[in-house]
């Protein structure tokens, strides 16, 4: 039975319908069978496509910033990591084992946050192959030395270290021992390390000092004298020595005494020369005045000790061990006291000697000082010094005015006047 209106007639279009289903369109904007519209199947790929690349791209720039700030942080953690390792510019050089495997680790960290291997190193300033050999260091070989000693020379150097005549002994004594009996030959070098890896050397007692030691400033910054001593030998052009003794006060600098003794200085030598200079001294200033001078062995002998402490009631005080030139005050004075101006070239008798050691302390006393500021020792002896440098420092600041006057006047007269200026402007 039909429908009314319809004819029992078979389109096309219907039969395509039930062949291929609903929604199933070949071209472009053809209806559905119920007069709906509806798109073609490439204008729902397009949309379909548009879609997905929008939220891949979404998703690619939140990556993109993700990777970004992850970079970011990566190369702030590694300039500090390399602050904390003390590490300036590039790495040039050999380093530590220690370091090697830091650097390493910090360069993997920033390689797991997302940057390159190659932006990691030029940020630390490392060159990526030294990286890569750092990361994976090839096997160190054991190297066996060919003149390494043999092992019944060391059983021998033990075994001759064993002995009764010899226990207790230096090692010197062992080596000798072996090249003497014809045992071992081996050097002293090896002897000890061979020794020494068994436990059989007892090791050295270091002597510490128990009370610091006070340097010779902090006396003089105290307000201590110093009374330096020394001695200097002088050669006549037959070879005759003549030993110079010269014995100076400190801050001033001042030259109290020149002795002087023939072939060496002993310790009755020394003594008189002190002795002779501290008669010279000025009561004001013997209150506080402090023997120092070097270890020599007259000045460490016990009776030159003993007479020094006697005449100023204070013990001697030394400068540190092994340095004869350390606070080289007097050692100052001997280099003038050869070199000077007015030093003879030679001296041909024992005599022109002593007539210079003579002539000496009065030019010296007299010289202006470059550690006084250059006042004489013998001003500054006496007490003028500060009122001579304030005086110089007073004439310094008069000259200063009168120069800024006089340059002052010289300015006004080259500058125009007032009225030229005006006149010229109108």
């Amino acid at each position: 039975m039909q429908c009314a209106g319809c004819s029992g007639k078979t389109y096309p279009g219907t039969l395509r319908v039930k062949a291929m289903g609903f929604s199933c369109y070949t071209k472009k904007g053809q209806i559905s069978c119920n007069g709906s519209p509806c798109q073609s199947q490439k204008t729902g790929q397009k949309a379909a496509d548009y879609t997905r690349r929008t939220i891949s791209k979404s998703i690619q720039r939140t990556q993109r910033n993700q990777r970004r700030s992850c970079g970011c942080r990566a190369r702030a953690i590694i300039v500090k990591k390399k602050d904390e390792l003390n590490l300036k510019g590039p790495l040039i050089g050999h380093f530590k084992l220690k370091v090697k495997k830091a650097v390493v680790t910090i360069i993997n960290n920033a390689i797991s946050q997302g940057l390159t291997q190659k932006q990691s190193c030029e940020i630390f300033g490392i060159i990526p192959r030294k990286f890569r050999r750092w990361l994976d260091p090839k096997p160190v070989r054991t190297r066996t030395a060919w003149n390494k000693i043999l092992e019944h020379e060391r059983n021998a150097i033990e075994d001759s270290a064993w002995e009764p005549e010899l226990i207790g002994k230096p090692v010197s004594h062992i080596f000798v021992h072996g090249h003497d009996s014809g045992k071992f030959f081996a050097s002293f070098s090896t002897v000890y390390r061979t020794l020494k890896a068994k436990n059989m050397v007892e090791p050295k007692k270091h002597w510490h000092r128990k009370t610091p030691y006070i340097s010779a400033h902090s006396l003089l910054d105290e307000g201590f004298s110093l009374l330096c001593y020394d001695g200097s030998q002088f050669r006549t052009d037959s070879g005759i020595i003549l030993w110079a003794i010269p014995v100076m006060i400190l801050p001033q600098r001042y030259l109290l005494h020149i002795g002087h003794s023939l072939n060496g200085v002993s310790s009755g030598d020394l003594t008189q020369s002190v002795k002779e200079a501290y008669a010279l001294i000025p009561e004001h200033l013997t209150t506080k005045v402090i023997a120092h001078s070097d270890r020599g062995s007259a000045m460490k002998a016990s009776s030159t000790k003993r007479v020094i402490k006697e005449l100023l009631g204070a013990p001697v005080h030394y400068g540190r061990p092994h340095t004869p030139d350390d606070q080289a005050w007097i050692e100052a004075f001997i280099k003038t006291l050869k070199y000077h101006r007015d030093a003879p070239q030679s001296f041909k008798l024992v005599d022109d000697i002593l007539q210079w050691l003579k002539r000496i302390p009065d030019i010296y006393n007299n010289d202006p000082h470059s550690s006084l500021s250059y006042v004489t020792p013998l001003q500054a002896l006496s007490g003028q010094k500060e009122v001579i440098l304030n005086q110089r420092k007073q004439n310094l600041a008069e000259a200063r005015m009168l120069r800024y006057t006089a340059w002052k006047a010289n300015h006004s007269i080259m500058l125009p006047a007032a009225s030229e200026v005006v006149t010229h402007s109108n």
